[in-house]
């Protein structure tokens, strides 16, 4: 049988990983019902189940989590339809709704917000990649200025550490696998009295590579990431409920790096005579208090948040030992929010928010011979300061049971200070010629959102919702011609949701659909002043439109389906590059698949003496996208195969999996330069083993 055919005329269906599955204890009686378990979300920033958020969202829950699932941001996001994540690219694109990437230089302000425990994180060099140890990953498409606040245009990814329970006990594993892969993690929680518990998780994964670099025959590409994680959470006697967050990341893996035409990338070999070097290390703590006045619940969110970076390689990707490139960032930033809202079933009620945030940025990029050291290297310093205020405030009524409207607004200010350099200590000049600018400046944007909500049952609603969002300006890391500081506009997104929820009333199946269009104006973009020096300007326009649809079923007390489907038509309206003659208007929008879809199938069988036998396929699809603005070179369509099969005990569990099974081959990202496409392959088929105990 042709897999991939069937594979492929099931896609139409498709959906993310799928949610948990309430276990049944053994075989149930003859016309029992199975129920799938309740997902709980807090996409909407208060908890309630996922049937019940009349918002395009999918969760990702702890057991699709891990060494044999969504290990990284970059698996995660095929298990969702719409979203892309590219390591060096927008870096996360939700209906084609994305940022600059690797040609905005060291400012790369994102589109979509990544959130760790309701905290706002600035800089997507900064995200935490590996996704063992958390509670669930929620992706929230479409704008989400007014509970999210700036720079969620696209949407916002919720990153969510689990809350200890009060109880006892840990789990540990180990794993081996293809390409040297090692991997071990520790997870554990206590009580610690009275209503409080401290639950923490640590991890590590690496592995040789899977790269051939023919200047010296090494195997490079390699990974090397760890993960810490900690929660402290309880009540005090008062009633408020206190919830304490950390987390450590840092990541050497060297996988992005290894640059090479696109002939020797797909056949996973580069010809560097530079050894590429990476570090980054991320982490902030976040401390929550909740208290319920009696009719109102008043929250304070406070974070503090930072990451390192510093990584080099090969400048010209050759096995000549002629440019170097290397990049710096340093970043810190605190953020405090306060939310006050109405409690209770009420005809009427209300939420509003008061969020402040600031953030000191300084990073650095070098290009130049690799002949000289460091200290005379060609370099672009860009050294801001950013504060941002904003205030919020939604009324939401329930004229009956029935419906529900809500009409809320954010306003946000914001300003930044910068310092931008271009400096040639060497005299080679290879960004352009030496200058400094300085420059302040500040936005203000209102982001207004309005909804209708129809529940028509326990099970089934219909929405409507109309959206704004913002997307901050600033000074980019760039000089104009004049040698003043390159200023560029905030972009806007406008927003029109249409979704629909239903399933059955025992919970047997689910089944949502959301359509979706956009209008984006004033896109920032990078355009060139000259054949070797560009700036940023507000010279896009753009339009995504499509829709969603995703859905569970329990097909038979053993066996449980995932499904879903996106489809993204985006397109640039209006994009004209006068200086190097390029008119891109028409073009699909980078990291932009017209089609996503996935299948996720689960199995499980009780067996004697307490053990379970258990076994999931995964099948996800990306059609044929483009990485630039010009359509140069565009990506062919992706199929990945996951497969694991595993029995578990009391105590205990061994497994064995398998990821990319057909050894697909694609790209991780792309870029041209003097006229070649140079690429980054992704990793292709990988097989391994874990073992785990609980204690």
């Amino acid at each position: 049988m042709n897999y991939r055919a069937l594979l492929l005329a099931c896609s139409a269906l498709s959906v993310p990983l799928a949610p948990q599955v309430a276990r049944a204890q053994g075989v149930p009686e003859e016309g029992e019902t199975v129920m799938l378990g309740t997902i709980i979300i807090t996409a909407r920033r208060f908890e309630e189940r996922l049937q019940d958020a009349p918002v395009a969202v999918t969760a990702i829950e702890a057991e699709n989590l891990g060494p044999a699932g969504a290990d990284t941001l970059e698996t995660a996001a095929l298990r969702s339809p719409n979203l892309h994540f590219n390591p060096q690219g927008g870096p996360i694109s939700i209906r084609g709704i994305t940022s600059l990437g690797i040609s905005g230089g060291v400012d790369r302000q994102p589109a979509v917000g990544l959130f760790v425990d309701d905290v706002y994180l600035a800089r997507p060099m900064g995200y935490p990649q590996l996704t063992w140890g958390l509670d669930r990953v929620e992706v929230v498409r479409g704008s989400q200025a007014l509970l999210y606040g700036k720079n969620t245009i696209g949407g916002a990814v919720n990153m969510v550490l689990p809350t200890p329970d009060g109880s006892r006990g840990g789990e540990a594993f180990v794993g081996t696998g293809s390409d040297g892969a090692r991997r071990a993690g520790l997870s554990w929680q206590i009580p610690l009295g009275g209503d409080f518990a401290l639950g923490a998780s640590l991890a590590w994964s690496g592995s040789d590579g899977y790269i051939t670099n023919r200047a010296d025959g090494r195997t490079v590409g390699d990974t090397d990431a760890a993960s810490a994680r900690f929660v402290l959470s309880g009540t005090f006697d008062n009633g408020t409920r206190m919830r304490l967050s950390a987390d450590y990341g840092r990541d050497a893996s060297d996988g992005g790096l290894w640059y090479a035409p696109l002939a020797e990338t797909y056949e996973f070999a580069s010809d560097h005579d530079y050894v590429a070097t990476n570090k980054v290390t991320t982490g902030g703590l976040a401390l929550r208090f909740d208290h319920d006045f009696g009719g109102m619940e008043l929250t304070s969110i406070t974070g503090w948040r930072g990451h390192d970076m510093d990584n080099w390689l090969d400048g010209d990707f050759s096995p000549m030992a002629y440019l170097v490139q290397g990049q710096t960032e340093r970043q810190r930033q605190f953020s405090q929010e306060f939310r006050l809202g109405s409690t209770g079933d009420t005809p009427l009620n209300w939420r509003t928010g008061l969020f402040y945030m600031r953030e000191s940025f300084r990073g650095t990029q070098f290009y130049d011979y690799a002949s000289l050291p460091r200290d005379l290297l060609s370099l672009t310093d860009f050294d801001q300061t950013t504060t941002t205020a904003s205030a919020y405030g939604e009324i939401i009524w329930k004229p009956s049971d029935e419906w529900e409207i809500s009409a809320g607004a954010r306003y946000t200010h914001e300003r930044k200070s910068t310092v931008s350099e271009m400096a040639s200590p060497s005299g080679s000049n290879m960004f352009g010629m030496p200058g400094r600018a300085e420059g302040r400046i500040s936005y203000s944007d209102l982001s207004p959102e309005l909804s209708v909500t129809r529940r028509f049952n326990d099970q089934t609603l219909a929405y409507a919702k109309l959206s704004r969002g913002f997307k901050s300006g600033g000074i980019s890391p760039y000089i104009e011609a004049d040698g003043s500081a390159n200023r560029y506009d905030p972009e806007q997104t406008t927003t029109l949701e249409l979704g629909w929820r239903t399933g059955a009333a025992d919970g047997a199946w689910t089944l949502g659909a959301t359509a979706f269009y956009t209008d984006w104006k004033d896109q920032q973009a990078v355009v060139y002043t000259s054949p070797v020096t560009r700036v940023y300007r507000n010279a896009a326009a753009a339009t995504s439109k499509g829709l969603e649809i995703e859905g569970t079923v329990r097909l038979h007390p053993e066996w449980h389906v995932a499904l879903g489907y996106g489809f993204t038509d985006a397109r640039y309206d209006d994009f004209v590059d006068t200086v190097m003659g390029q008119d891109h208007s028409g073009n699909p929008m980078p990291f932009a698949p017209k089609h996503s879809a996935s299948i996720s199938l689960d199995w499980g069988r009780d067996l004697a003496d307490g053990k379970r036998l258990t076994a999931g396929l995964d099948y996800t699809f990306r059609s044929s996208h483009s990485f630039t603005p010009d359509n140069s070179f565009r990506q062919g369509a992706v199929h990945l195969l996951d497969a694991r099969i595993g029995i578990e005990g009391e105590r205990w569990s061994a497994s064995l999996y398998g990821k990319n099974l057909t050894d697909e081959r694609y790209l991780r990202n792309y870029f041209n330069m003097g006229g070649t496409g140079y690429g980054v392959a992704a990793p292709g088929r990988t097989v391994g083993v874990l073992f785990s105990t609980k204690f």
